[in-house]
């Protein structure tokens, strides 16, 4: 029921005119069906008329009802782009994690249990720090950029966008650094360094990611504190993935994975108008 307000509440004009242009149609496909077959509504048009009417609401609730995914094309390239509302470790394909220019992996400070990092080292790696703290130092050995000592987690800092896969039960996970943190070990991030973290995010994935499809979450929206809306994240993903694929081909598939708790602040309808 909440969703169906959402829907009227997005598109009242759209709503209205659903139901007249319902009923009118209704009248202008069954009268001459009544016609045909000889039907005499007399004493019952009363009746009719409330039918018209429900069935009228009933098509403009459908014609307005939120969408939970959407599907198009970016143009004239050989990428399609699939935004559903679900959970991204249930997704087939490859997926993505951020992460901060540490790559911390001990939970609780600085990795949060309810960040997707926490959820993917605590439950899919079943929180073995060891597994992740492996392909940080075998993969980014000698790339560190500095060493800062903060109150708890890692010393050695690497630069935003540095990405590292893990492959864990038939999916190859890109974890990559997205935000900076401070000596408290508190993220943040910005939508300039975003866009460059999402850039080295991709370079990773158009080298290891052989086509296979690419699932990543809301980026942003999480504790990085980018301070922007759950639209405007989306809207900065897509333009980031747009420039990345004009450049040169990543997958087949790029699947943004939203979560439930966004869904009365992204209109996909609107999102799939714009980009189609």
């Amino acid at each position: 029921m909440t969703k169906i307000f959402i829907g009227i509440k997005r598109h009242p004009k759209k709503y209205l005119l659903a139901i007249a242009f319902g009923y009118a149609t209704l009248w202008t496909v069954l009268e001459p069906i009544f016609a045909i077959l000889d039907f005499k509504a007399e004493g019952y048009n009363c009746c009719f008329l409330i039918g018209y009417i429900l069935a009228s609401f009933i098509i403009a609730l459908i014609v307005v009802y939120p969408k939970k995914n959407v599907k198009f094309g970016l143009t004239n390239t050989n990428t399609r782009v699939e935004i559903i509302f679900g959970d991204l470790f249930k997704t087939n394909g490859h997926k993505v994690i951020s992460a901060t220019e540490f790559f911390d992996s001990k939970i609780g400070k600085p990795v949060s249990p309810k960040s997707l990092q926490g959820i993917f080292i605590s439950s899919i790696l079943g929180g073995h720090t060891n597994i992740f703290d492996y392909a940080v130092n075998t993969q980014l050995a000698g790339q560190e950029i500095g060493t800062v000592h903060r109150t708890d987690g890692k010393a050695l800092k690497y630069d935003l966008g540095t990405t590292i896969t893990i492959k864990h039960d038939q999916s190859l996970y890109f974890v990559f650094a997205l935000s900076n943190t401070d000596y408290d070990c508190n993220a943040y991030c910005t939508p300039s360094l975003m866009l460059k973290s999402l850039d080295g995010l991709w370079n990773k994935v158009r080298i290891e990611g052989n086509g296979i499809d690419i699932n990543l979450p809301l980026i942003g929206n999480g504790l990085s504190r980018i301070g922007l809306p759950p639209s405007q994240l989306l809207q900065l993903t897509l333009i980031s993935l747009l420039k990345a694929v004009k450049e040169r081909d990543l997958s087949s598939t790029i699947r943004i994975v939203l979560t439930e708790d966004v869904f009365d602040n992204i209109d996909l309808g609107i999102i799939k108008n714009n980009w189609e």
